[in-house]
């Protein structure tokens, strides 16, 4: 699986363009109405970014921008504005709202890609508080919390929600697993599975579970009877 990003534009033309470059490394969502966004964005909120564009003719990218951070299902994720208008107002405007970059929409396609997995890559790596759906990790204080409520997790099970979080929807490997979490080179297999069945225990109420991927390694994913 790949990380999804949404993608709004009112053209349809640059919904298949972008969305050409984009997935090769990311699965895209394409809106091309900002209201129609906004209306399923409570049902599927969990994505890994989302892309605007900013001259729109119901709403301009900047009040859906507005929109969608006041929004009670926003999970944090960040957010580019791309567009053809390359002035300097519109550039001061998106990063002054909070967007993660600028995309030019006549930008060489290969840096394009390249911009927005290492602006997502940096994000998830030095972001401090992680929000999904109803859950919420505070990496400082080392503390999750499932609809407001506290965890009683162990400092393997929080590093384990972590990582998972951290890399959601691909699947690590084992070996990886361990070298993360554990910090070794060896860790029996009862071991890990006694530790992910306690952590899907502690997080019964959420919509999504930690399961074996056979041959492959282990997965974050929603649950199929949610």
């Amino acid at each position: 699986m790949k990380a999804e990003i949404a993608y709004i534009d009112d053209s349809t033309i640059n919904l298949d363009c972008i969305g050409l470059i984009l997935e090769q490394d990311f699965s895209i969502k394409n809106y091309q109405s900002p209201d129609n966004f906004i209306a399923t964005f409570g049902e599927q909120s969990s994505y890994s970014a989302i892309l605007i564009d900013i001259h729109m003719p119901t709403m301009d990218g900047f009040t859906l921008y507005e929109k969608i951070v006041e929004h009670p299902h926003y999970n944090n994720c960040p957010i580019f504005f791309i567009s053809s208008d390359d002035s300097d107002m519109a550039r001061i405007n998106s990063y002054s709202l909070g967007a993660i970059d600028f995309l030019n929409r006549t930008m060489n396609p290969e840096e394009m890609l390249v911009r927005v997995k290492s602006k997502l890559a940096f994000y998830q790596k030095h972001r401090s508080i992680i929000e999904f759906t109803n859950l919420k990790v505070n990496l400082t204080i080392l503390k999750a919390y499932l609809n407001n409520v506290e965890l009683p997790l162990t400092f393997i099970e929080f590093k384990l929600l972590t990582l998972f979080l951290r890399i959601f929807p691909e699947i690590i490997s084992k070996p990886k697993m361990i070298e993360e979490v554990w910090r070794t080179d060896h860790v029996l297999d009862a071991t890990i599975y006694t530790h992910v069945s306690n952590l899907n225990s502690k997080l019964q109420d959420w919509d999504y579970e930690i399961n074996g991927i056979k041959l492959k390694g282990f997965q974050l994913s929603k649950k199929e009877n949610r």
